[in-house]
């Protein structure tokens, strides 16, 4: 049974939407996307589930530093 979580653990949370596009094969392989948030304007780009792995792991380690949005990466990666 979930616990309901009281007024002030709400207020110490930021909550953000990650919005992923993907371009997939015909058999439904990863070929390449992006990544980004609605507060920065300029997407990631990455290549394969490596490329989105590092791009999620980026955008993790930037949302924890309360990095800008210069810090995203915007170049493919592999």
């Amino acid at each position: 049974m979930s616990q309901r979580m009281d007024d002030r653990s709400l207020l110490e949370r930021h909550y953000i939407t990650l919005v992923l596009r993907l371009t997939l094969d015909q058999a439904g392989h990863l070929l390449q996307g992006s990544l980004a948030d609605t507060t920065h304007m300029s997407p990631a780009f990455f290549i394969g589930s490596a490329g989105l792995h590092q791009a999620v792991d980026a955008w993790l380690r930037q949302q924890q530093s309360g990095g800008d949005a210069e810090s995203m990466p915007h170049q493919p990666s592999s």
